[in-house]
């Protein structure tokens, strides 16, 4: 299909998404090509990427879409309720067990469970997801019989599931049978062409909701959010706006407005704090016979990570943050520059 064909299926499905970069596009067309059928969906993304959104747009546009859609947090549910949430129970099975109860897999029958959070699922958890993965039936607690399901799984983490079947956290066959299509999507910081158009949106979303008579953002909110590292990306966003929105005292929202940090602005301070810093002499570095470029651009950028810790007083986290980084980029960088 062509772009067009995607447009017209995002509005009929997906339109609470929103983001033209070239990693949402295709996770789109992903979704879009696998909605109508029956396969288990992976998806992954740091918190606050619109994980659920995703999910929600795979099954309105399934065969399944007027049967139930079951959320169900994995790590929000205690490891000893876990397998009774999702497989249920019948009457009698523990102390308390007064009467049978249906699990999230059985309600969803016929339609979709969205297992988010998988990655935190206790490995006895997984073994026996596994097992209705396989065999399309479920055993509720206590009970010597099998039912059988009809669902659809969508699965979402933030975790690195293939990281943590090399650490033995998680389990390798689990894995396959849930990536049958993985669909990764970017956060928010990756696609900074995106934030303006979300933030605008919000604005009139909040405004709407909210009664307040706010007509958008000026240079230095714009400014603001685009400089942001977003760690709770579309989420936080979000939040911000609507905070904005409802304390706002003019129509225009400014940068004094929108409560997060000024990225570039506080790292051109702590240069200026700290003296500038030194790009590299080429011949110095390199010698007068080799212009490497990748050594140059090393030697610069180890000089920033310098710099932004010794600012952050060591503090990874806060030296991240200065440098617009991810805490875990942060770390593989310092990794690779102690190897």
């Amino acid at each position: 299909m062509n772009h067009l064909d995607l447009s017209i299926w995002r509005t009929q499905f997906a339109h609470e998404i929103v983001g033209e970069s070239p990693e949402m596009i295709e996770a789109l067309d992903t979704i879009r090509c696998v909605a109508a059928t029956d396969c288990t969906i992976l998806i992954t993304g740091e918190t606050g990427t619109g994980k659920e959104l995703f999910a929600r747009a795979v099954h309105r546009a399934s065969p399944r879409r007027n049967r139930p859609l079951i959320p169900v947090n994995c790590a929000a549910i205690p490891e000893t309720l876990l397998e009774t949430e999702l497989f249920g129970h019948v009457k009698g099975a523990f102390t308390g067990a007064t009467n049978a109860r249906v699990g999230r897999f059985m309600s969803a029958h016929e339609g979709t469970i969205f297992l988010d959070e998988i990655g935190d699922l206790p490995l006895a958890a997984q073994a026996k997801l596994l097992r209705v993965l396989e065999e399309r039936v479920v055993s509720p607690v206590g009970s010597d019989s099998d039912v059988p399901v009809d669902v659809r799984i969508i699965a979402a983490t933030h975790r690195n599931l293939a990281e943590m079947v090399e650490q033995g956290k998680f389990r390798a066959d689990l894995y396959f049978r849930l990536a049958v299509v993985p669909i990764h999507l970017p956060a928010l910081r990756d696609r900074p062409d995106d934030i303006l158009t979300i933030a605008n949106l919000f604005v009139a979303r909040a405004r709407a909701r909210l009664g307040r008579n706010v007509e958008g953002l000026d240079a230095a909110a714009r400014t603001a959010l685009t400089a942001y590292h977003w760690p709770g990306n579309v989420r936080e966003l979000s939040h911000v706006i609507e905070r904005a929105v409802l304390l706002a005292r003019r129509p225009v929202l400014s940068h004094a407005d929108i409560p997060v940090p000024n990225v570039r602005a506080k790292f051109a301070r702590a240069a200026d704090e700290s003296g500038p810093f030194q790009i590299p002499s080429l011949a110095k570095e390199l010698g007068d016979s080799s212009l490497d470029l990748r050594s140059a651009l090393e030697s610069l950028e180890r000089q920033l990570i310098d710099r932004a810790l010794q600012k952050a007083g060591g503090n990874r986290t806060e030296a991240a943050a200065l440098l617009g980084l991810n805490r875990t980029t942060l770390v593989e960088k310092l990794r690779k520059y102690a190897a």
